[in-house]
């Protein structure tokens, strides 16, 4: 008898399965009915004895597990004593991450009064995304009176500009720098098609530069072909909640407090409403439990679990019976049913979505 390693989680889609290895950060594609045997415990024999005409894949199921290390033996009075890893998620705080938008309007005098707040809601990460270079000087002092803030219980600022156009590179990259070297900072990702920018890069290891143009919270929501992280935080989450808004708090350019910078409804303006008051609003957490079993074409998706989630941008086809939108994020474009992707805005499907969001020229 042979048993998968507790930390391997196996997802079944429409037309194939993924094992997770939640340890070691890799994944591997196996077909559905190699996913039918991997859900009980493991008896070879009896499977080659059960489909005597399956002998051969039998044996190559078996190799397959053992050359990674996926599985191991035990006896039959063992298996109890191999349970399966608790997948519940829970943070200490409120809020687990934010998102703080930065433009031409944004007031950092509105923004300073939050700062406590931060702290008492338990935020452990801000991602910070600058739309206007020309702020970027007072982000840093922001940023660097945050960081210094010893009642907030940040562990992670990110940091993501975008730089369209002339740009004082000199002194740009200069104050990028001053940032990458706060301690707490983990990236800063620079989005430019400025040629000086992307030939000549800031040192700082912190520093990424990306050949993009990003105008705005509209270029969000973009689900990517690939699989960045994989381990028991982001697949117990997106088992439990939606893998997006769950415990998330976001502040548009404007100071509206809201579940995403990019959606429609607010829930109040920094400049005369608290933080906690925002949360108690019996609409704010409406969207934190909604997994993608829940969403259409996600949950035939052998990458839901690993999978960022969109409900500002969707093809808004769906909703359930309490109102919420359960459809497909409009920015993805994987059919779980045939195992392909294409490019998102070429389906002729979501053409009316994307009139409606007024996404033509992001497309």
């Amino acid at each position: 008898m042979h048993k998968l390693y507790a930390d391997i989680i196996p997802v079944k889609g429409y037309s194939r399965s993924i094992l997770f290895d939640m340890t070691k950060n890799r994944y591997w594609y196996i077909p559905n009915e190699l996913y039918d045997i991997l859900t009980q415990d493991i008896d070879f024999e009896n499977l080659q004895a059960l489909y005597p005409e399956d002998r051969k894949t039998v044996k190559e199921y078996k190799r397959f597990l053992q050359q990674h290390d996926l599985i191991f033996r035990i006896s039959d009075d063992e298996t109890v004593a191999f349970p399966p890893i608790d997948m519940k998620w829970h943070i200490p705080g409120s809020i687990s991450n934010m998102i703080i938008d930065v433009d031409s309007e944004t007031s950092f005098a509105s923004l300073s009064k939050i700062d406590n707040e931060i702290g008492k809601l338990g935020v452990e990460a801000i991602l910070f995304r600058c739309f206007s270079e020309k702020r970027l000087r007072e982000l840093k002092k922001y940023l660097i009176c945050l960081s210094d803030n010893p009642n907030n219980r940040l562990r992670d600022i990110q940091l993501e500009i975008s730089i369209q156009g002339k740009s004082n590179s000199e002194r740009t990259t200069a104050d990028l720098n001053e940032i990458a070297k706060l301690p707490i900072v983990s990236t800063v990702t620079i989005y430019t098609l400025n040629k000086k920018l992307l030939t000549a890069p800031a040192e700082d290891s912190k520093i990424q530069v990306l050949k993009k143009s990003v105008t705005g919270p509209k270029n969000c929501g973009t689900i990517q072909g690939n699989i960045d992280s994989v381990n028991l935080e982001i697949i117990s989450e997106s088992m439990h909640h939606n893998s997006c808004l769950n415990c998330k708090l976001s502040i548009d350019s404007s100071g509206n407090i809201k579940n995403c910078p990019s959606m429609k409804q607010s829930f109040g303006n920094i400049e005369n409403t608290g933080l906690e008051k925002s949360l108690l609003h019996k609409d704010f957490r409406r969207y934190w439990n909604l997994t993608k079993d829940d969403i259409e074409g996600c949950k035939d998706c052998e990458f839901r679990y690993v999978c960022t989630d969109c409900r500002a941008y969707t093809e808004r086809t769906h909703t359930d019976k309490d109102g919420l939108d359960i459809s497909k994020p409009l920015k993805c474009g994987y059919d779980p049913y045939t195992g392909e992707w294409e490019d998102w805005n070429t389906n002729p499907l979501k053409q009316k979505a994307i009139q409606y969001y007024e996404m033509e020229k992001y497309s």
